[in-house]
């Protein structure tokens, strides 16, 4: 995949995780979309950077780049203000969530997925030199000022994946990337409406039969996990992540922190 393509692949799929953030935090769902800037908007952009709240994350070593997201008051308080809290804060965290998301679908094929560290406010060096676009926000049937969204131009190489590197930058042969990808493509459609029961497990506990036989209403059973430690969501019984319990609109929710590779998953799975 060239260069643009991935990261072009990026933003797509970062749009499309960013609603998903927002929809979860406020329980509305806003019109997103990729406004690609020209010469004269990025000029414009920075002259104006002051003007922004800017968001900052690299990916964790060895394969870094960084990606920087800037949104005007205007925005980041129509979005993040929901709950009566800090808006920025909450707004960094449908940011976050929505980098993590783009980056883990994009690396989920490679031998290590990448993932974001902990983000930081901090404004790029200079928009000239990224790779930029505009994303227009409707939120509540109201225009939001446009988002700016800008990766380094290392990233290209590395969404490319470690197959790309191997075989020069060339991955497939031309004539059998058309038949797989209509092959994948066929197969993914089938599975899309697929359901799977997803469990989080909070913890769990050995008790002799005589004190399981003992459990009444009221009774107190301790389980293996600290407070603060992280549970386990599952599917079909695998361990497929691990997240923070918290609270959304009245609902517990699961706040992903980590996602098991499938070669952990496969031991965890073997270990039961």
């Amino acid at each position: 995949m060239p260069v643009e393509d991935s990261i072009g692949g990026y933003f797509e799929h970062w749009i499309e995780e960013f609603a998903r953030a927002v929809e979860m935090f406020t329980g509305e769902r806003p019109v997103v979309a990729e406004k690609a800037a020209d010469k004269g908007q990025v000029d414009e952009c920075e002259a104006t950077r002051a003007d922004y709240h800017w968001w900052q994350q690299e990916t964790e070593p060895p394969q870094k780049f960084a990606a920087w997201i800037g949104a005007k008051e205007a925005c980041f308080s129509a979005l993040g203000g929901s709950d009566g809290g800090d808006p920025k804060e909450l707004f960094q965290e449908m940011l976050s969530q929505a980098n993590q998301g783009a980056v883990a679908v994009l690396s989920s094929s490679f031998p290590t997925p990448l993932r974001f560290g902990n983000g930081s406010v901090n404004p790029p060096p200079g928009l000239a030199s990224l790779r930029l676009i505009l994303v227009s926000i409707t939120f509540k049937d109201a225009e939001l000022p446009p988002l700016v969204i800008a990766l380094e131009p290392a990233a290209g190489k590395i969404l490319d994946g470690p197959e790309a590197e191997n075989t020069g930058g060339g991955g497939l042969p031309p004539q059998a990337a058309p038949a797989l990808s209509a092959k994948a493509s066929s197969m993914l459609d089938r599975l899309m409406d697929l359901q799977l029961p997803v469990s989080v497990l909070l913890g769990q506990t050995v008790m002799p039969i005589r004190e399981a036989l003992k459990i009444t209403s009221g009774s107190l059973v301790e389980l293996d996990r600290q407070l603060g430690d992280y549970v386990e969501v599952m599917i079909h019984g695998t361990v497929v992540a691990r997240g923070e319990i918290v609270a959304i609109r009245g609902y517990y929710g699961v706040r992903i922190k980590e996602v098991i590779s499938r070669k952990d998953r496969i031991a965890l799975k073997d270990a039961a």
